[in-house]
């Protein structure tokens, strides 16, 4: 069993690292042509993120109990999951429509970005206090 979690805690963090880390600078660099361009890579990245961070939850809090660090990090989990889900439909939509795509799209991959950070952000910190509540 220890070996499942060095393994799944190595993917969640390097996955997660990239995945919040390029939305953070992508919204803050406003690069629209970027974030398309990085769609795929994020999306991989989200989906390591939250399928290895499922397999850390039932390792060390599928037991039934419910307490004060499982309700934070399901907090950070519920808004992990929104921000894939705002980059998919916002980023995805505008590079599905990329050869259409005039400003509109640029705009709105940007701006699926910087709400996916915010997203993120929850995540990030609900992670990192989750074990002092």
């Amino acid at each position: 069993m220890q070996i499942v979690f060095m393994l799944a805690l190595a993917l969640h963090v390097m996955s997660g690292v990239f995945w919040a880390g390029s939305t953070f600078v992508l919204a803050r660099t406003g690069d629209g042509r970027q974030a398309i361009s990085l769609f795929g890579p994020q999306m991989g990245a989200a989906t390591a993120a939250v399928l290895s961070g499922a397999v850390l939850w039932h390792l060390f809090h599928g037991t039934g109990y419910f307490g004060p660090q499982e309700q934070v990090l399901a907090v950070g989990a519920i808004a992990a999951i929104t921000a894939a889900g705002v980059q998919g439909a916002l980023v995805g939509r505008a590079r599905r429509s990329q050869s259409h795509t005039g400003e509109t799209g640029v705009e709105q991959a940007i701006r699926g970005q910087r709400i996916a950070t915010g997203l993120l952000a929850i995540t990030v910190i609900t992670m990192a206090i989750a074990r002092v509540v």
